[in-house]
């Protein structure tokens, strides 16, 4: 007993724990930087642009470098009235060294910035000042500049900025120890101009008569009164203050001594807030309160630096920071809910020499600042933070919202449809002022341009691409000279680790770095195009370069990479210092600091890369993360029949040509995956092409090559989908020409809706020619069908045997019944020529066969419907079977009924009386006393489970769902349905499909018989795809989803690598965006563009946009 309550007490104690970090922010991600490497070892952002706003200088002081001040830091920003406002502290040396003030940038696009102008000058401190406890007196002392807030925008509309001064006695003393002058503020106004400053907050000592600026409370502006009172009412703004503010001034809602408070608002309105140290609470009441437990972010690597979270533009939220002991790289890592932080990424990985040192100088880019909430939304909804690099330079960043992880498509890159620079979205940018990237027009071509006069700094521009070991990069390198600058190509891994290095060099040639030793490609010449081709084998370790068509060398790997994840152009030496080792004050400046190199420019364009790679066109998932499906398939078995694909051959052949999918049930994505391992398992080579088997073992009453063509509907529906399209056409081809040019023999024994389906496939591929070339073919078939099984009524006959339904309970083997089967394929086969001759531009064609489906329409629905059944039946002779069977759903397969009193048949779907059994849905109506009366073993349909109708029906009902104006068939009901379909494809524990089954025990009635076994008799991956995912095959370019999955079911899933209209279609639902990175809700990936090059997303579900 004592054991066993410790063991309650220790999972409650867990339980305690996990609890309370879930409520808190916190970091659940695996991945962590390493501060050896510059960049951590971080894979970037998509799409980060790092611009420097300001370079420092004291050799060359002017009005861009803060008149030569070199201690620059603590970077404030925000947006108001289409222009960005950048203010931060400035000092002649080091940090809390007078004298220091305040300086403002502004710039409409971010990218390009007005000269710093003085925002708060410098104050002088009054002599004689002193500090209780802390040695010396103030004698020709000013001010040290010090604040963590620096904008508000008041509810009327003005732009507050503020600053505070402290004074630090040498040093060594804190300025924001409390015992300080005050805050100062002043209004922005929208012709750029500045109002007076006032003090806005007195530290103990000070008042408006010993102060230099009067209180606020003085201004003859009443808005503005009106706006300084709103900070002071407001608790968060409070909070950004308690550093500076007097020791336990009630004005603080906490009044404890964390730094550098930041904040954000939760989905629930909560309050969270972040402090230096990854410091972490929360309130409930806008600041006023705080949780008393103020805990350090489990799972939070950060120093004693500033870190910045806020939510963004798509809902979800961000966190940016040094994730490290030391201030660099800079990161950001994303979360759903702003409390469970999943990724860590870089944003900024670079550190430039410190070319002056000072007092508590710290290396790397920090003390990062976003726009505060209210402070503006940027023009362009992206993220936009603030930070110093050294403590010296100021930079920004744009960060894109969504952010993006993982490129979705290879690089295509020609630069003449850019105007800017801002609009190269998947180029990561690092631009110094000495070092700008730019997009350049030259000789009536764009190029993206890097120039260089930094000697110690550079230029650099990286394209990241999915992981990929077998690449082919182009591009087109253009130098101004041939004397001077460096160009270094590398291809990185997702670490950054270099594999290979082309370089073009200051002595005019051209060379590429294999194993220790360079090798020379080339002398280059100056203002002369060179297009660089290069292929990289991640297998062999190798490079081999062209440069204009002739090859110019081979070279091994320097460095073995699992995959290249980003090529990148710098135009300067590789960077290792400083390191984690490097002593953490740099006291001395470097020689010549304020120099510059002589210029070097150097052109690209035309960035192209290629994957070579299996199964490169899929733009988010990797076949190699499902593989372990195939290998257990492989496993099962002890493959006694093999056709055209083997099982070794299997995992190749899928990566090769399935869509990907993956979803949070795992029963569902290890079925879509088993069920294209058994399609795979029916190819059959013959010698007049490609086909699909019904069975694995011969039957007698196949055709040649053991085909069967009651199924062909359902492998053409379902093989539409695959890449591959030689398969399913040789298959059409060997059914309607395979006998020596003619149909094969027995291709009418079974009724078909093969027309239908090709039309349907020609919705997927968009391949005209091949419908078109089959299309006297498909007439000829269509009227084999009329001259045989048409009756005088109109209508069509045929045995329930040659529907592939034996035993029904309306039918009969030899009875010439008109069926709800055979009068609906008829239907949809007549609609379908009607179509296909209408895009031949047979318009008489056309119209003729519009009317035969037309005719055939009404006569289903006057002569098959039964009113007192409500319910689609057979007709046998001269009245209706009485008896409601699973084929009487298939008029909506091909949307063929037109009257709303139709609907109700639906409801048989979930009713226990009607059609629904625990292990699926029956062929026939579970209250009919007929039901399961013809034995057990006669592949009977008067009742048991037969994925052949299941499948059917569950078209039929996604059509009824999209196409009609319904209300009886629900996205649930059609999930449990499908989900029923998934569960009951098991047999002795492992995935199986088979002939039919026990609607009540599951069991399998044809289990232990080798025929059944990969029984090709029904589609499950086509009702993926176009059900529960949603995507709608349609003639035109317009991309239409609805995916039938019921709200909150699933927070995401993805369809990935989809060969559609020819081109690569990923369709993700990622409910809170955290999970694919690519935005909220349900999108698409359309040739690796996300949400690009589409006509219109007709219909999104599940909320999405």
């Amino acid at each position: 007993m004592k054991k066993f309550f410790v063991f309650i007490c220790l999972l409650l104690q867990i339980s305690i724990s996990t609890s309370f970090s879930q409520n808190k922010i916190h970091y659940s991600g695996t991945t962590l930087a390493n501060p050896a490497y510059h960049d951590g070892q971080l894979s970037p952002v998509v799409g980060v642009h790092n611009i420097q706003v300001m370079r420092a200088n004291r050799q060359y002081p002017d009005a861009s470098n803060c008149n030569g001040c070199t201690y620059n830091h603590q970077p404030m920003l925000a947006y108001w009235n289409g222009v960005f406002y950048l203010q931060y502290l400035s000092g002649e040396v080091g940090e809390h060294i007078p004298p220091s003030q305040t300086f403002l940038q502004t710039s409409t696009d971010g990218y390009t910035w007005t000269n710093p102008q003085i925002l708060f000058p410098i104050y002088k401190v009054p002599d004689g000042f002193k500090k209780p406890e802390y040695p010396g007196v103030a004698n020709n002392l000013t001010a040290i500049m010090h604040q963590r807030v620096g904008f508000y925008v008041s509810k009327s509309g003005k732009l507050i900025t503020m600053a505070n001064y402290g004074v630090a006695l040498d040093k060594k003393d804190d300025p924001n120890d409390g015992n300080g002058i005050g805050r100062v503020v002043r209004e922005i106004k929208k012709d750029g101009t500045f109002g007076p400053i006032y003090f806005i907050y007195y530290n103990h000592g000070f008042n408006a008569k010993n102060t230099a600026y009067p209180h606020f409370s003085k201004s003859r502006d009443k808005a503005f009164r009106v706006a300084c009172q709103e900070i002071l009412d407001n608790p968060l703004y409070m909070m950004q203050w308690v550093e500076e503010a007097d020791r336990n001034d009630p004005l603080i809602p906490l009044k404890k001594g964390y730094k550098a408070f930041n904040y954000y608002h939760l989905p629930d309105g909560k309050v969270a807030c972040l402090w230096k140290h990854a410091l972490t609470s929360i309130s409930s009441d806008e600041g006023k309160t705080w949780d008393t437990l103020v805990v350090r972010a489990k799972g939070f690597v950060n120093s004693n630096a500033k870190i910045w979270g806020q939510r963004l533009d798509d809902g979800n939220y961000a966190t940016v920071y040094n994730p490290s002991e030391f201030r660099w790289p800079l990161a950001i890592s994303t979360s759903a809910d702003g409390l469970n932080y999943t990724t860590l990424n870089l944003v900024h990985g670079e550190i430039t020499p410190m070319r002056y040192g000072g007092n508590y100088k710290s290396y790397g880019p920090q003390y990062v600042r976003g726009i505060q909430e209210g402070n503006g939304i940027p023009y362009d909804k992206n993220m936009w933070v603030s930070y110093s690099v050294n403590k010296e330079d100021m930079w920004v960043s744009r960060i894109p919202v969504p952010v993006k992880i993982t490129p979705t498509a290879q690089a295509n890159d020609h630069l003449d449809k850019y105007s800017k620079i801002s609009d190269l979205t998947a180029w990561n940018i690092y631009s110094p002022l000495w070092a700008p990237v730019s997009l350049e027009k030259l000789n009536g071509k764009t190029w993206l341009t890097l120039s260089d006069k930094d000697p110690f700094d550079y230029a650099k521009v990286e394209r990241k691409i999915p992981a990929t070991r077998e690449l082919k990069v182009s591009f087109a390198i253009q130098a101004a000279q041939m004397d001077k600058g460096l160009l270094r190509i590398e291809f990185l891994d997702e670490k950054g680790i270099a594999c290979s290095r082309i370089e073009f060099m200051p002595d005019g040639t051209v060379r590429a770095k294999g194993g220790a030793r360079y090798g020379n490609l080339m002398n280059y010449q100056s203002g002369k195009t060179y297009n660089i081709e290069a292929l990289l084998s991640v297998e062999n370790r190798s490079i081999s370069i062209s440069i204009d068509g002739k090859k110019a060398g081979t070279r091994m790997f320097y460095a073995p990479v699992a995959a290249i994840e980003r090529i990148s152009f710098t135009t300067g030496e590789p960077r290792t210092f400083p390191t984690p080792d490097t002593p953490a004050d740099q006291e001395y400046d470097l020689p010549n600091a304020g120099e510059q190199s002589p210029l070097a420019v150097f052109r690209m364009a035309d960035f192209k890369t290629e994957s070579l790679d299996a199964g490169s066109t899929a733009s988010v998932l990797k076949f190699a993360d499902f593989r372990h499906y195939v290998d257990y398939f492989n496993a099962m078995e002890d493959e006694n029949i093999v056709q055209a694909i083997t099982n070794s051959q299997s995992a190749d052949w899928m990566e090769k040509n399935i869509p990907l999918f993956e979803c949070p049930q795992q029963n569902f994505e290890q079925m879509f995956y088993y069920r294209w391992w058994t399609l795979r398992k029916h190819i059959k080579q013959t010698p007049v092409g490609y086909a699909f088997t019904e069975f694995l073992v011969n039957r007698s009453y196949a055709d040649k090559y053991n085909l069967i063509s009651c199924a062909l509907g359902h492998h053409i529906y379902e093989s539409r989908w695959l890449r591959d399209t030689t398969y399913i056409n040789q298959g059409i081809r060997t059914w309607y020409r395979g006998n020596e040019g003619a149909p094969m023999k027995k291709m009418m024994t079974f009724s078909s809706w093969n027309i239908d389906a090709q039309l349907q496939k020609y919705f997927v591929s968009g391949d005209k020619i091949f419908l078109l070339n089959m299309l006297k073919d498909m007439e000829a078939e269509y009227q084999r069908w009329e001259n045989t099984h048409r009756l005088k009524s109109g209508l069509y006959w045929q045995g329930d045997v040659q529907d592939g339904m034996e035993e029904t309970i309306s039918g009969g083997r030899k009875k010439q019944f008109a069926r709800p089967t055979i009068n609906s394929y008829m239907y949809g086969n007549a609609r379908a020529l009607s179509e296909i001759f209408a895009l031949a531009g047979n318009t008489e064609k056309s119209k003729l066969y519009t009317l035969k489906a037309d005719t055939i329409q009404k006569l289903i629905q006057t002569k098959l419907w039964g009113e007192k059944l409500g319910f689609f039946e057979t007709l046998r002779t001269d009245s209706l079977a009485n008896v409601r069977e699973f084929i009487g759903f298939l008029p909506w397969y091909f949307n063929m009924p037109t009257s709303a009193k139709c609907d109700s048949a639906w409801l048989q779907l979930g009713d226990e009386k009607g059609f629904s059994a625990p292990f699926g849905m029956t062929t026939a109506e579970r209250r009919h006393p007929e039901f399961r009366t013809r034995g057990v073993g006669k592949c009977e349909w008067d009742g048991a489970v037969w994925p052949f109708a299941t499948s059917q029906v569950l078209t039929a009902m996604a059509n009824f769902m999209n196409n009609y104006n319904q209300k009886t068939a629900t996205d649930s009901l059609y999930f449990d349905v499908l989900e029923t379909l998934v569960e009951s494809q098991h047999y002795r524990g492992r995935p199986y499909i088979g002939e039919y089954l026990d609607e009540v025990t599951g069991y399998w009635l044809k289990g232990d018989q080798e025929r059944s076994r990969y029984y090709n008799h029904s589609t499950f991956n086509d009702l993926i795809i176009t059900g529960l995912v949603g995507l709608r095959p349609r003639a035109d370019n317009t991309i239409e989803i609805n995916p039938l999955l019921p709200e909150g079911k699933w927070d995401w899933f993805c369809l990935d690598n989809v060969s559609y209209h020819g081109r690569n279609l990923t369709i993700i639902w990622d409910k809170n965006g955290d999970k694919y990175h690519l935005g909220n809700g349900l999108g698409v990936v359309w040739d690796g563009a996300v949400g690009g090059c589409v006509a219109s997303v007709r219909r999104v579900g599940l909320g999405g946009g």
